[in-house]
């Protein structure tokens, strides 16, 4: 009789375990971008969200709200932000269509074809374009929390 009553506490305590475990392992994969363990994502597993300044993102590896991550962001073809800056540095690479980085009042954008890449300089005010008629998507990387603050 004592058995049959300590089953559900039995079962009740794997179930903590293995879900302990799991949560272990999945935080574990997206903190430490340099992790032990080999890590593989396709592009059809990104959970695309608006973030709280209006980008279309998907979070890499990291915590963009508080530390060093990576995300993707999508812009709509011929779209461009408004003149901004980050707290911190970024390196930007693009997957898909064509983008520009340029100073604010560029008269000329650079085009980055997929391949490319640039560095942005923190504190440095920017603006980003998408100048491919189709759909751009960058993967962006920093050592400090993602921001996108409004500059004249």
């Amino acid at each position: 009789m004592y058995i049959l009553r300590s089953i559900p506490r039995v079962a009740l305590t794997v179930a903590m375990l293995v879900t302990t475990v799991s949560l272990t392992a999945i935080a574990e994969e997206t903190s430490d971008p340099y992790a032990d363990k080999s890590t593989i994502r396709p592009v059809t597993e990104l959970k695309f969200y608006q973030n709280k300044q209006g980008l279309t993102v998907a979070n890499g590896w990291g915590d963009p709200a508080n530390g060093a991550h990576s995300n993707y962001i999508k812009m709509a073809g011929g779209t461009a932000s408004t003149i901004h800056t980050h707290s911190f540095s970024y390196y930007g690479v693009v997957v898909a269509g064509v983008v520009a980085n340029e100073p604010p009042g560029s008269t000329q954008d650079h085009p980055l074809p997929a391949g490319s890449y640039w560095y942005q300089k923190a504190d440095e005010r920017h603006v980003t374009k998408c100048i491919s008629q189709t759909e751009c998507l960058f993967f962006v990387t920093a050592k400090g929390p993602f921001d996108y603050l409004p500059a004249q």
